[in-house]
């Protein structure tokens, strides 16, 4: 930390130094119209306690003056400062460690540390990688270090870095001045932050309750949801053919267990698993697929943008897109985040395209739509609605994860709906419209719009369970009325972000394998200390759960091996069940598919 200090002061009073031009020779001089070398912050000479408070200000956290900032994705707790303070230190000590910009070289390995793969150069830059100073990455010290690096090509390769990293996200950036002050915060170790945040305690306790009310919608969505809908309208299935009984599907597809690194994968009464794609790129985030299951969205790590699998072509398509992939149930369009359009008809998808722009005729740019998004559509020819919240980020699985993700949510929680019409074009959205889920995150639309499930916090933003609530809306004038209680809490277990069945009967979720007994014990062994167990503790895993959600019941569908993460599950509209599984054994992922949910009584 004294080291990172040094380094800030050092280039906030020093000196210009002589900059070696990008395809010149280290000793030759800059060429005449080179840019100078700016200070990457000015130390701000604050106490501590004005300066806590003009930091949190800026951050949009819980105290009087605050602007609407990181609050609009972000639970702003003290753990979650604490956590982005660990990550910007861990910034300064391994990617930010010549401030002073001495030489191309240097700036090359300051810019791919702040990547996913830092070995990697065509590989997505990350957040994490930067921690608070990805707030600064408008500013103009790192216009010059991109210069540095890549001389005529650094303009360009900045817009990247921007759009990829640069906080706060779809936002006005912040100035020098107010990153100055952020910055000063954090290198000084945020001083007097539990004095100057309110504590914010979430719930210490769950407990595990559903109302008659969730029986009864799943009864009637058993009847009326877009399972039954898209069946009735004959929506033609993903290896379906000629079979009119959804679990005859992809029978000529592999069984995942037939292959060497998913031996012992499947679980007695819990349906089969197939074998859809099996591919050498490194996804990012989550996965999600299209309502016919021929199309599977994500982000993709290694090179820039992201991946559309396309089933039937067996070919993945490069989109100009960076995360968070949501498909309408209806099969008519999709959200994609992080291009220079958002949502797009399903039409430029299904027009078999070599690549997708983003800038097709189909698609539109809804600002409304937050990231982190999910998508359904009200019945009966209604309006489609994109939800979003506060988010943690879940990638897990790259590296030996051992945790779910936190729960860093807290009273101000809330969710945003943006209604849309589709006007045969594109979608138009209406206004949209807040409704408060206090220490409640990551939230999940069901198809037909009338559920919503969340992950709620717990003690030090842990997890304490998932709360289901019955979505309200009521159309007036061209705006919503919205509502939504809660019809259940489901406790004692933690997971990522969940996903519906399209009957909504179920919910999938997937759950990283703890360094604990509970989690040692339901793998077969005697506890965390059991020799056979050693193995996930040293490569973790992840598996894939389901929840019935009238019942409460929660059951395991996958038995991954070390180093194997099943993730991110979700549904098509026949209820076979997608997972993308991130081998880092093999170094390759595979995209399955399980028929639990159509086999289960």
């Amino acid at each position: 930390m004294r080291r990172a200090l040094v380094l800030l002061v050092l280039v906030a009073c020093g000196g210009k130094p002589s900059v070696t031009p990008p395809d010149g020779a280290p000793d030759s001089p800059p060429p005449p119209d080179a840019p100078t070398l700016p200070v990457f912050r000015n130390p701000v000479d604050l106490p501590d306690a004005q300066l806590a408070t003009e930091a949190l200000q800026l951050l949009g956290a819980n105290v009087p003056g605050a602007r609407s900032t990181c609050q609009q994705c972000h639970g702003m707790t003290r753990q979650h400062v604490r956590y982005w303070r660990a990550l910007s230190d861990v910034s300064m000590s391994d990617c930010l460690t010549d401030l002073q910009v001495t030489s191309k070289a240097s700036a090359q390995q300051m810019i791919d540390c702040a990547r996913s793969m830092p070995a990697m150069n065509t590989s997505d830059f990350t957040t994490k990688h930067l921690g608070i100073y990805a707030t600064a990455a408008n500013l103009p010290w790192f216009a010059y270090t991109f210069y540095v690096a890549y001389g005529g090509q650094g303009p360009a390769k900045l817009v990247e870095f921007q759009k990829q990293v640069g906080m706060p996200r779809d936002q006005t950036p912040f100035t020098q001045g107010e990153f100055d002050i952020l910055a000063e915060w954090f290198a000084r170790g945020v001083p007097l932050l539990d004095e100057t945040l309110p504590l914010d305690p979430p719930p210490e306790t769950c407990n595990t309750g559903i109302s008659a009310a969730v029986g009864a919608h799943v009864a009637d969505m058993a009847i009326t949801g877009w399972r039954a809908v898209n069946k009735a309208n004959m929506l033609a299935m993903h290896g379906c053919g000629e079979a009119t009984d959804p679990r005859d599907c992809l029978s000529d597809t592999k069984l995942a267990v037939e292959q060497p690194f998913g031996s012992g994968w499947e679980l007695p009464g819990r349906g089969r698993l197939r074998l859809l794609a099996d591919v050498s790129y490194s996804t990012s985030f989550w996965t999600r697929s299209s309502a016919d299951g021929r199309f599977i969205a994500h982000g993709v790590r290694n090179v820039p943008g992201s991946f559309v699998y396309d089933l039937q072509r067996a070919m993945p398509v490069p989109i100009d897109v960076l995360y968070d992939p949501s498909f309408f149930p209806d099969n008519s369009g999709f959200v994609f985040q992080g291009g220079p359009r958002n949502v797009c008809a399903q039409s430029v998808l299904t027009s078999n395209p070599a690549a997708i722009s983003m800038t097709e005729v189909g698609c539109a740019r809804l600002n409304s739509i937050g990231l982190y998004q999910h998508v359904g559509r009200a019945l009966n020819g209604g309006d489609f609605f994109a939800v979003d919240s506060e988010f943690v980020s879940d990638d897990g699985g790259h590296n030996p994860t051992f945790n779910d993700p936190a729960a860093h949510f807290n009273s101000q929680g809330y969710a945003s709906f943006t209604p849309m019409i589709f006007d045969g074009t594109r979608y138009v959205p209406r206004p949209h419209v807040e409704v408060a889920t206090p220490y409640e995150g990551d939230a999940v639309l069901s198809p037909s719009a009338k559920l919503l499930i969340t992950r709620v916090a717990g003690p030090n933003d842990r997890q304490l369970g998932f709360v289901l609530r019955k979505v309200e809306a009521t159309l007036v004038g061209n705006t919503y009325q919205m509502a939504a209680p809660e019809v259940a809490r489901y406790c004692g277990f933690s997971g990522g972000k969940p996903a519906f069945t399209f009957d909504e009967r179920w919910v999938a979720f997937h759950h990283y394998v703890s360094q604990t007994d509970q989690d040692a014990i339901e793998l077969g062994f005697t506890g965390v200390g059991d020799p056979g167990f050693l193995p996930y503790r040293q490569k973790g895993a992840a598996n894939v759960y389901l929840l019935e959600i009238a019942t409460g019941q929660v059951m395991r569908v996958t038995n991954v091996k070390p180093g194997q993460y099943a993730l991110f599950p979700h549904f098509r509209s026949d209820n076979w069940m997608y997972i993308q599984v991130r081998d880092n054994n093999a170094g390759r992922e595979y995209m399955i598919a399980s028929d639990v949910a159509l086999v289960l009584p």
